[in-house]
């Protein structure tokens, strides 16, 4: 059994206008080069990225245009992806010689052409959960009706469409969203910080604090670092990389300390009193043992970056005011909250390599074991980590098959929770 070598590509087709077939692997498509698979907590859909190599011209012969239909399945020892409606979004001829052509097609869910066809116009009742609009959009707009894991938010929310992009209207509602989940300790927590994103098992709209949550309750796979990566199953990880572990300037100037807000009514003409928010107080999951850094400057508790806006108050409430009167909840306060909570969990990267797992998404949490020079295990920087991103990567090339996962790992805190 070798992770990083046994793979097969069962099939990989692409079909043109009313479903005929135009490009078979085996067929007129003699050699498989490349293939990437990406997802990011970020990104709205997956991608894949496949080199080929063959006989026929990929304009002139297979005369591709987009939006073709693809089905593929890749067998692996961790896993299978398997799909039968992704769509070509884009492709280009790489390279044409007398005998072969090489060419790279971009294939995404059906999601991200539907995103661009669809707009948002109608209005959203604020009276209603903001997840039950998440839902709503995803199922009418989207049209996707099974795979959807929602989260429960604890508050609800409202606005106008304004002719919005689906996924734009539910990244602005997963910036005001609340959630009603709470950290390890059960003493509160500030349940902000929804992310929205898709992996192989489908559309994800959660709150940080839940995913550090249930990763740490479900059990996390653990990956240690060795020297050489194995080709086995035993979760070695190879080459870790830190890209960044704290930048104090970067993270003063984007919220992570705190935000001084005020308010200009453009009705009334009126501005509110500045009003400071500080992470000095939240109360959250972390992934670490040390909840908040010690730092001196007092940065921990200073709202260090100025933020001015104007209200126009002729969407939701015709009142002017900022407040939607559902409990705790406050729109403008939750944003400043929630951006605070990005830059925390964004606050340390780290890049590693592991033999090929389809088992991971984004968004999984895994515990990492990474080595202090002679001494062993290194506390501080070991711990659970969150997938940011991955990338599944097969190569044919002079070494014959190589299959591996490249992942950016985030977190918040240090220490080895």
């Amino acid at each position: 059994m070798s992770y990083a070598q046994n793979l097969k590509i069962k099939n990989i087709s692409i079909f043109g206008l009313e479903d005929s077939k135009i490009a078979v692997l085996g067929d007129n498509i003699t050699t498989l080069v490349n293939i990437d698979y990406y997802e990011s907590i970020f990104e709205p859909v997956f991608e894949f990225q496949i080199t080929f190599v063959s006989i026929d011209n990929a304009l002139s012969d297979l005369k591709l245009r987009g939006t073709e239909r693809v089905s593929l399945e890749i067998e692996h020892e961790s896993g299978v992806l398997e799909f039968d409606d992704l769509v070509l979004t884009a492709f280009v001829q790489n390279g044409s010689e007398s005998s072969v052509n090489s060419f790279t097609v971009q294939l995404n869910p059906e999601g991200i052409i539907n995103n661009e066809k669809e707009r948002v116009v109608k209005r959203y009742d604020p009276k209603v959960k903001a997840s039950v609009h998440v839902e709503n959009i995803l199922k009418s707009h989207i049209k996707e009706t099974d795979e959807l894991d929602i989260e429960e938010t604890a508050n609800s929310d409202g606005f106008y469409g304004n002719y919005w992009r689906p996924f734009k209207a539910i990244y602005w509602l997963a910036r005001r969203a609340m959630s009603g989940s709470m950290p390890e300790d059960g003493d509160g927590t500030d349940r902000v910080g929804f992310l929205f994103w898709m992996t192989k098992s489908g559309y994800k709209f959660k709150s940080i604090d839940t995913i550090i949550s249930d990763g740490k309750k479900n059990g996390a796979i653990t990956y240690t670092q060795h020297d050489t990566l194995s080709d086995n199953p035993d979760f070695d990880l190879h080459d870790p990389t830190f890209e960044f572990d704290q930048n104090i300037i970067n993270q003063m100037m984007n919220s992570m300390y705190g935000e001084r807000r005020s308010y200009l009514n453009l009705h009334t003409l009126k501005a509110t009193d500045e009003v400071l928010f500080s992470n000095e107080i939240a109360k959250q999951a972390h992934l670490g043992d040390e909840e908040r850094p010690n730092l001196q400057f007092e940065i921990n508790g200073t709202p260090t970056r100025v933020v001015r806006f104007a209200i126009v108050d002729a969407t939701m409430r015709k009142d002017g005011t900022i407040a939607s009167g559902d409990g705790e909840y406050n729109p403008h306060k939750i944003r400043s909250q929630s951006r605070m909570r990005y830059q925390s969990l964004l606050s340390r990267s780290l890049k590693i390599t592991v033999p090929m797992n389809f088992e991971l998404e984004a968004g999984n949490l895994i515990n990492v074991k990474l080595i202090h020079s002679m001494k062993g295990t290194d506390e501080w920087t070991s711990g659970f980590y969150l997938i940011k991103d991955l990338r599944h990567n097969v190569q044919f090339n002079d070494n014959g098959l190589q299959c591996y996962t490249y992942l950016r790992l985030v977190r918040d805190t240090p220490g080895d929770d």
